[in-house]
């Protein structure tokens, strides 16, 4: 019986130590491959930073479709840095298409950041530093911030810091109309005008605070609505008046 038993526990040791055995072994295991995993996300000296003077991204038909660099690379596809197609598809809508191209060729159409074309070649978003011009017109300064555009690539709105002079600098969040100019939005204006606008057909609502000369003749504080440049209605509560005009 005391044999049987010895003989039981002998083979128990042995298990035990073979047990052990192998949970030592697993864990140097884990360990080894937890090391491996995390060593990955280190910086080696092959393995740094990815320096490259652009990225263009194409879709499934070969076209290009996102321009990442500083500045964007060109695109074969891209509306409006082929003038032929500018001429084509833009400069009809302007009366005078000679005119038109005159104007456009000094246009920028550059930027340092990520710009998103659509299928045909259309500008869509264009995040960066110095965005591109309007296709209506060059911007007042270099715009730094996010636009956004139409399907045949006419601008609709954005949101950015436009540096308009030596250090001075307007905020703009803004809408874009049909024809390409400012609809609704929200400014705050190097002067010190800040404010929510709305406008179409002549009619112009601002609702803020302003300096004098600017809505009116005196600072301002309230709501002033014109139509034409003539004002309809002003409300000023930092003169606490009230006046209405016909």
């Amino acid at each position: 019986m005391n044999a049987q038993i010895e003989s039981l526990q002998r083979q128990l040791d042995h298990q035990k130590k073979l047990l052990n055995k192998v949970m030592i072994f697993a864990t140097l295991l884990v360990l080894a491959f937890l090391s491996q995993f995390l060593l990955s996300f280190k910086e080696t000296g092959d393995n740094k930073i990815l320096r490259v003077k652009g990225i263009v991204i194409v879709d499934d038909h070969g076209r290009e479709r996102i321009l990442i660099g500083a500045p964007l690379p060109q695109a074969s596809n891209r509306v409006r840095t082929d003038t032929a197609r500018v001429r084509a598809l833009w400069s009809q809508r302007f009366g005078n298409a000679n005119q038109y191209m005159k104007w456009y060729q000094d246009y920028n159409h550059q930027a340092n950041g990520i710009l998103i074309l659509d299928e045909q070649g259309y500008d869509k978003v264009c995040l960066g530093d110095g965005v591109p011009d309007a296709n209506i017109g060059p911007r007042i300064g270099k715009q730094t911030g996010l636009i956004f555009c139409d399907n045949e690539g006419f601008e609709r709105g954005g949101i950015g810091v436009i540096n308009v002079g030596d250090k001075q600098n307007r905020v703009v969040m803004a809408l874009d109309g049909e024809n390409g100019t400012d609809a609704t939005g929200i400014s705050v204006m190097e002067d010190g005008e800040t404010g929510f606008f709305a406008g179409g057909k002549g009619y112009r609502m601002f609702l803020g605070t302003s300096p004098a000369d600017s809505y009116s003749t005196e600072p301002l504080f309230g709501m002033v609505i014109n139509h034409k440049k003539k004002s309809l209605y002003k409300l000023n509560l930092m003169s606490d008046t009230l006046s209405i005009r016909k």
